[in-house]
């Protein structure tokens, strides 16, 4: 007879919240879970069940297999529960949460469109910057807030997959944002609401997709924030299993968050998502993401390179992806010869708000 999965209090394992200022604990009624830095792991490899008979059978691979998924989705619930009380993040709370008069054949394809036409309307041509005082009044707007209700019916189909997803998902994600940015009226840094990330969403297809759940559950394949390296989703997740298997980082440059030092801002199409993927990293290392300080014989890069190094194949992948697009060929010299100080720029969470 297989073992019934053991209760969460039943396995001695440590796991990690990634506080990056160092440990915290959280008491439970059954035990104490530590939250450390590193990721949900038994403290021993030996793996026993304990029945209450006081029979302790060793469990076969498979089975333990099958108690470690269970016990690690476990702990990512948990997890993710604490962050979002923390947070104050209202798991019901969407902001399209209203009705649609006439469901669009597509609701994913009028959704992009709505989206382009929001770029279209508030993106500063120049600064690259958002003129969200005039947005919010806005018929394009309002448009794209009646719209967005019609994401609730959007299916797997409409969405699409490869990199028709992809340009999907990063249109929403970016939408979103300034849709939350508007909602919220956040105004100097985005700092000032702790959580934000995790408090707007939308509902697409009946399940919720915060932003941090579309960055990293969906186009990062389910990788941890930097910040709270916990993975977003369980294993019996069903948002685990709409994005595309092809990961790419250039990703990042496409993201904006709605902070000053982020990308600029684009509409990407999927016919075209690899030229402007390219387009989109070149633009940001010769612009504000990298910087070199002849003084000091300095490399300075923008800190998304450091918080996401490994989705770039560590530090190694990152200068070679700097140095593929640097246009500059006395800095691609240095970052070859390897003797220039690496260092990260701090990160501006202003609002990238037109003046």
């Amino acid at each position: 007879m297989k073992p019934v999965p053991p209760s969460t209090s039943a396995l001695d394992l440590e796991f990690t919240l990634g506080d990056p200022s160092g440990l915290a604990t959280l008491q439970l009624p059954a035990r104490i879970i530590r939250l450390k830095r590193t990721w949900c792991k038994p403290r021993s490899q030996a793996y026993t069940h304990r029945r209450p008979d006081g029979y302790n059978g060793d469990i076969a691979a498979s089975d333990k297999a099958q108690q470690m998924t269970y016990a690690r989705d476990n702990l990512i619930r948990i997890g993710n529960r604490v962050i979002d009380f923390v947070l104050r993040v209202d798991r019901s709370e969407v902001l399209n949460g209203g009705s649609v008069q006439q469901r669009p054949e597509n609701p994913a394809a009028e959704m992009m469109k709505a989206s382009k036409n929001l770029l279209a309307e508030g993106l500063g041509t120049e600064s690259g910057k958002v003129d969200y005082a005039s947005l919010k009044q806005s018929e394009i707007y309002a448009q794209f807030r009646e719209l967005s209700n019609a994401l609730i019916d959007c299916s797997p189909d409409d969405i699409g997959t490869g990199d028709k997803a992809t340009a999907f998902w990063v249109n929403i994600y970016n939408a979103l944002i300034i849709d939350g940015i508007i909602h919220h009226d956040v105004q100097g840094s985005l700092l000032t609401r702790p959580g934000f990330f995790r408090q707007i969403a939308y509902d697409i297809g009946g399940m919720r997709f915060s932003a941090d759940a579309i960055e990293h559950g969906v186009l990062r394949h389910n990788r941890t924030n930097p910040a709270l390296p916990i993975p977003m989703f369980t294993s019996d997740d069903p948002r685990n299993h709409v994005y595309d298997p092809k990961f790419d980082p250039r990703l990042h440059f496409a993201l904006v968050c709605g902070a000053n030092s982020c990308p600029p801002i684009s509409f990407y199409e999927a016919e075209t998502l690899e030229q402007q993927l390219n387009l989109a990293a070149a633009a940001f290392i010769n612009g504000s993401g990298v910087r070199y300080e002849d003084e000091s014989d300095s490399l300075w890069l923008s800190s998304i390179f450091k918080w996401y190094q490994m989705d770039f194949g560590g530090l190694d992948g990152v200068l070679e992806l700097v140095q593929s697009h640097l246009k500059d060929g006395d800095v691609s010299e240095k970052i070859v010869s390897g003797q220039s100080r690496l260092r990260y720029m701090s990160y501006d969470w202003s609002v990238n708000r037109l003046a």
